[in-house]
């Protein structure tokens, strides 16, 4: 059973356009060209609500999509968060760094770069777009001689998991971290899911992988499951959605996480309702959730029959 909310979320992500330049396959929001949506926050707007995360003491802002970099005002935005010392993370498909972006975000702090790349060439620009990959490549090695925080993150599917040690290694050659993300039934990722999830035995790859790669962040109670199914870390194995962090999308809406976007999931509106009285009512929607076992947008999203995370109960069943 999950925690109760606290009095302001820990961290939120905040996905701050709809737009992007790449159409990739497993997009968790159904992003890409010409997909702005028409009432996105507006810069007076987006400002607003990012003094309220102030006065709530949110300690960090993941800034997703879309991709950021195409909203013309993001560099205004990010000056705004930092100068007000909320840590702030960017992901970014990299394809938008040009020098006069990364002289401004060198000069903030604190800020992060977390950059998508999802296998190594083939893979990276048959799910991404062709030259897509040369691109990421570039953007990290310019990064390279840059004052920014930075790391390569990388959704594991059943293309590239095998891939892993060779990413790792990339990113360690670019003076880069990696993080995982896990690939879910959310946006364009509904459509790929039997494509893109992983096997059993890929599971079990992975969490032996990941027993021997401690430096690797994650951020799913899936990946601190080992091999046996046995909890690495018992303080994080429960879902923080809607008690430890929410989502907010480019309109402003407030759900329990970035794969919970069903509209009987929201909360409230930042700027309608105020991102505090949305962060309160989100307490309303954890027993919508709670009852799904491992990560409930999987288990909602891949319409598990039992109500269940059918890879958690992979990995923990032997099957």
């Amino acid at each position: 059973m999950a925690s109760e909310p606290l009095s302001a979320p820990v961290t939120i992500t905040w996905e701050v356009t709809l737009g992007c330049n790449l159409h990739c396959d497993h997009c968790l929001s159904g992003s890409g060209p010409g997909h702005q949506m028409p009432n996105e926050l507006t810069t007076e707007e987006a400002k607003s609500f990012i003094t309220e995360l102030d006065e709530m003491d949110v300690f960090q802002v993941n800034i997703g999509g879309g991709e950021p970099f195409v909203r013309p005002d993001m560099l205004e935005l990010l000056e705004a968060l930092t100068a007000r010392d909320i840590s702030t993370c960017v992901s970014t498909n990299g394809t938008q760094l040009d020098e006069t972006t990364l002289d401004r975000l060198e000069a903030m702090d604190p800020l992060f770069l977390q950059v998508s790349m999802d296998g190594l060439r083939a893979e990276n620009d048959a799910i991404r777009g062709e030259g897509v990959y040369e691109q990421v490549v570039d953007a990290l090695e310019r990064l390279e001689d840059r004052d920014i925080g930075t790391t390569v993150n990388t959704v594991v599917t059943r293309q590239n998991v095998a891939d892993l040690p060779e990413i790792y290694e990339f990113a360690d050659a670019h003076g880069a971290g990696l993080r995982l993300n896990r690939f879910r039934p959310s946006g364009r990722g509904e459509d790929a899911w039997d494509e893109f999830r992983l096997e059993a035995e890929q599971i079990r790859f992975l969490h032996e992988w990941l027993d021997d790669h401690q430096d690797v962040r994650t951020g799913d109670s899936f990946f601190y499951l080992n091999a046996l199914g046995e909890v690495r870390n018992d303080t994080l194995k429960q879902c923080g959605a809607g008690s430890m962090t929410c989502l907010v999308d480019p309109a402003g809406d407030v759900y329990p996480c970035a794969f919970t976007q069903w509209d009987h999931l929201a909360s409230g509106n930042v700027i309608e309702d105020g991102f505090e009285t949305a962060w309160s009512e989100i307490a309303n929607l954890r027993s919508r959730i709670d009852d799904h076992e491992g990560c409930p947008a999987v288990a909602m999203g891949s319409s598990d029959p039992n109500g269940e995370d059918p890879q958690l109960r992979a990995i923990l069943s032997g099957d």
